[in-house]
């Protein structure tokens, strides 16, 4: 079921440099919200902002959901100066979930502030599956949730393409297929920058029996499903919608070609 709700915000804080955590009291939303599904949030209460904006979930508890989010227009700038105490419009939760899993060894690789949906994942499959966690951003200020991630992985391997910590290089340089053949890794979940969504499909095609499925982003207008903005082509030359069919999709299935960022 489809919630809109009048959502105060808790805090609204800096976790670098473009980078916020905004937790939102949500009652209604959390205690629908699933791993792999998302809200809308009008960015102002007024008309500067018509369209709201599409936010992956990256926690929730009892009656608080929680985005973290980058800067990266003048919406999510607007966002970014929202103060504790007032008051945003959530629509929630959007997309379909993704299935329970149980006694599996999954992989987790994000990218930058992808991060965000599998903080939410991880925190969900640690009671019964064992979790690795590959993780890259562009520096050390960007690899955020660390330590919030660390207790609920039984592997962690982080990296930075400046080599300020972790490994120098870019994530997928260090999730080797042998690694995922020898431990027999059931699945693997990926979110980040769409570049690196198309090299992870590309690399594990030596794997076919491995699924893969990575959380697309597209610029949304409803997020239901009726403005039909965020299609994304299958391999098969269909059309599915991100907002309603996804947002996570097998990477085997559909043409990230089609995807236009």
């Amino acid at each position: 079921m489809i919630i809109t709700e009048k959502a105060q915000i808790i805090f609204n804080n800096s976790l670098s440099e473009e980078i916020y955590s905004m937790k939102l009291n949500s009652p209604h939303v959390a205690k629908q919200a699933k791993p792999g599904q998302f809200v809308m949030i009008r960015i102002t209460n007024d008309y500067s902002f018509i369209l709201p904006r599409p936010f992956a979930i990256a926690d929730c508890t009892k009656n608080m959901i929680r985005i973290v989010y980058r800067v990266v227009g003048k919406g999510t700038k607007v966002l970014s100066t929202r103060k504790p105490g007032e008051i945003l419009n959530v629509l929630g939760p959007l997309g379909k979930p993704i299935p329970k899993l149980k006694n599996k060894k999954v992989v987790l690789c994000a990218g930058g502030v992808g991060i965000a949906p599998l903080r939410f994942l991880a925190s969900k499959l640690a009671k019964n599956n064992e979790i690795f966690l590959y993780y890259g951003a562009k520096t050390k200020k960007e690899l955020i949730l660390v330590n919030e991630l660390k207790p609920l992985c039984r592997k962690m391997v982080l990296a930075t393409e400046d080599g300020s910590y972790g490994k120098k290089g870019v994530i997928l340089d260090f999730l080797s297929p042998d690694f995922l053949r020898n431990q027999k890794i059931n699945y693997i979940f990926a979110s980040g920058p769409l570049p690196m969504l198309k090299n992870l499909e590309l690399k594990l095609q030596i794997l076919p029996e491995i699924p893969v499925y990575g959380f697309l982003e597209a610029k949304m207008g409803c997020g239901c499903g009726l403005c039909y903005c965020c299609g994304v082509k299958t391999r098969e030359g269909k059309y599915l919608r991100i907002c309603t069919d996804g947002p996570v999709f097998s990477l085997k299935k559909v043409d990230l070609s089609s995807l236009n960022k």
